[in-house]
């Protein structure tokens, strides 16, 4: 943190890591930007995806007066289709935004906000939230013996939240190459942790149909083992 630093950008629960921040993580995060008056910016969209407790992760809202929480249907609803998400910011800052938000997009549709008031509704978010819940715990269990049985060359930091594994993996070869090959030879798209900051890192999603993962997998591995 710098004396000119204006916005620190957060997210929580975290992607990639999926690691969801303590309460005294938080603050301290709060106190920083405090420090030099910077904005703080919650991406908050993997909120509800929790896969270690059945807590949804607390708002950075309300803990700092220069706090803008973003979020949306697209993650822990499993309905990015909808094109729906929200900002909460101070009223000033929040009309600035609706402002400009005017010149890119106007308003989304009618149907797509009539299904996001039914999908945000008490009951149908409880049923979205423990259907993606169940796709994550099950995807990861899956991941979690297939690193396993791939100990020498695989590992994972099991993650407290979100359908994203950080995978690492013992190759000399960097992930943006690795995922290359992996698109073009395996037909399977995986981000870099390259483009992370953390190279020797596949991201991968682990939040889908048992079968559709583990075809994914099986498909990762036979190029993988064939380099190991």
């Amino acid at each position: 943190m710098r004396s000119r630093t204006t916005l620190v950008a957060v997210s929580n629960p975290n992607n990639p890591t999926g690691h969801i921040l303590t309460d005294a993580e938080m603050a301290q995060v709060v106190a920083a930007a405090d420090r030099v008056g910077a904005w703080l910016l919650a991406d908050e969209v993997y909120a509800g995806s929790e896969r270690v407790r059945r807590e949804v992760t607390p708002s950075f809202w309300g803990r700092y007066d220069r706090v803008i929480a973003t979020g949306g249907l697209s993650k822990a609803y499993g309905l990015p289709g909808l094109r729906i998400g929200w900002v909460v910011a101070p009223a000033g800052l929040a009309d600035e935004i609706w402002a400009r938000q005017d010149y890119t997009t106007i308003s989304t549709s009618i149907l797509s906000n009539t299904l996001a008031a039914i999908a945000l509704s008490p009951d149908t978010r409880a049923r979205l939230i423990a259907r993606g819940r169940r796709y994550i715990q099950e995807g990861f269990d899956l991941l979690a013996r297939w690193t396993a049985e791939h100990g020498r060359v695989l590992t994972v930091t099991p993650p407290d939240a979100g359908a994203i594994a950080f995978v690492r993996y013992a190759l000399p070869l960097d992930s943006t190459e690795l995922c290359r090959r992996l698109l073009v030879e395996a037909n399977v798209l995986v981000a870099p942790g390259e483009h992370f900051g953390c190279d020797r890192h596949l991201r991968l999603n682990h939040g889908l149909p048992a079968a559709y993962v583990q075809k994914g997998l099986a498909r990762i591995w036979n190029l993988i083992g064939s380099l190991a």
